[in-house]
């Protein structure tokens, strides 16, 4: 009675100590779990930090005679000469748009100057090695030189990978949202213009540039809002030479408002003219660059010479929150020299423009609005 006692003891020895050896397996190895636990916080909080980008743009691009004939070479053109000064500025935005208001349609059907202009192509690509990743190509003289001119330019920015908007081949190009990500910030563009120099869209061609329609635009916006964080649009609007902006601008810039754009940039006065802040009772606000200026001309009237890059910075919040602020236009100067139209840092060029004007009068007369 005693052996089968032990036998059966021994027994439920065994039995508890399988028992405990399924049960460890089973059990899940705390410190491996909290090792997981802390890499997967980790993996969390890098997805959901606070990101800021800086958006910019230049203004006008018009190249006259006279400034493409200092770019030649036994090549071809070379712009490099007259931009290497602003490269830094130009670099530093994460995301950079320029106004390319001159087509560049290339030597093959002749280069022309005012009023009909057709520039070298090497300028676009000459940007884009300085760092601008979209050109912008609604504008007055958009069809100075036809449909041929627009086709060329077009097919020579596909070639080198450069984005564009407010031109277009064909409807189904137009269709195409412009749209890019920058840190987990999704940004859409678009472009328009008042007109095109009385020249008529030719038949066939509607959508080749796209004019001013605040109906038309609204539903853009609409079908683009819905699908980025922030909403960018481009006017080619204002009156030539003025330094404050018209009622008309300030109207379709309250449309625009309205609409759900978050940041205008404008072209054609060629001159700069102040930034302001559109507020709406809905909490929307816009940033309205009402005229960006001259970025590289040969123009010679008071302020022309005078351009700027401007930026301004969006900030996404962990939880996705968007914040655009510091709208600011850095100042840059087109200094005429031997070799060369010559864009400089205004601050940095130590001389005044044409008009006489200093880098702090300019400072002062663009951030005016934004001054309490």
């Amino acid at each position: 009675m005693n052996v089968v006692w032990l036998i059966c003891f021994v027994a439920m020895l065994n039995l508890g100590a399988c028992g405990q050896a399924a049960s460890d397996q089973n059990e899940p190895d705390l410190e491996h779990e909290s090792l997981l636990v802390g890499t997967e916080e980790e993996v969390n909080e890098e997805d959901e930090k606070e990101v800021t980008i800086t958006l910019g743009a230049i203004g006008d691009i018009l190249l006259h005679e006279r400034v493409y004939e200092l770019a030649e070479t036994e090549n071809g053109y070379d712009f490099l000469p007259m931009l290497s000064g602003v490269e830094p500025l130009l670099k530093a935005p994460d995301f950079l748009m320029a106004n390319q208001e001159s087509m560049p349609g290339g030597v093959e059907i002749g280069l022309s100057t005012y009023p009909s202009f057709n520039s070298p192509q090497e300028i676009v690509s000459n940007l884009q090695s300085l760092g601008v990743q979209m050109v912008i190509g609604a504008n007055n003289h958009t069809l100075d030189r036809g449909v041929k001119a627009i086709e060329r330019a077009l097919t020579f920015y596909d070639d080198i990978g450069m984005d564009y908007v407010g031109v277009y081949r064909d409807a189904e190009d137009r269709d195409r949202d412009r749209m890019v990500e920058i840190e987990d910030v999704k940004i859409g563009v678009l472009a328009y213009t008042y007109g095109t120099n009385g020249i008529p869209i030719p038949d066939g061609h509607q959508d080749v540039v796209a004019l001013i329609d605040p109906e038309r635009i609204e539903e853009d916006v609409k079908r683009l809002r819905s699908q980025v964080d922030v909403m960018v649009v481009h006017m080619h609007w204002g009156a030539e030479y003025e330094r404050e902006p018209n009622e008309q601008q300030r109207k379709l810039a309250q449309q625009l408002s309205k609409a759900g754009v978050d940041i205008i940039f404008g072209h054609h006065p060629h001159v700069l003219q102040p930034i302001d802040v559109i507020h709406q009772d809905s909490g929307h606000e816009t940033t309205v660059f009402y005229s960006l200026g001259n970025f590289l001309s040969g123009q010679t009237y008071d302020y022309t010479d005078i351009g700027g890059v401007a930026t301004i910075q969006v900030t996404k919040t962990a939880n996705g929150e968007l914040h655009i602020h510091s709208p600011n236009i850095e100042p840059t100067l087109v200094i005429r020299e031997e070799n060369g139209y010559v864009v400089y840092p205004f601050e940095e060029a130590d001389r005044t423009a044409i008009s006489g004007s200093t880098f702090a009068e300019v400072r002062e007369h663009t951030l005016r609005y934004l001054t309490p």
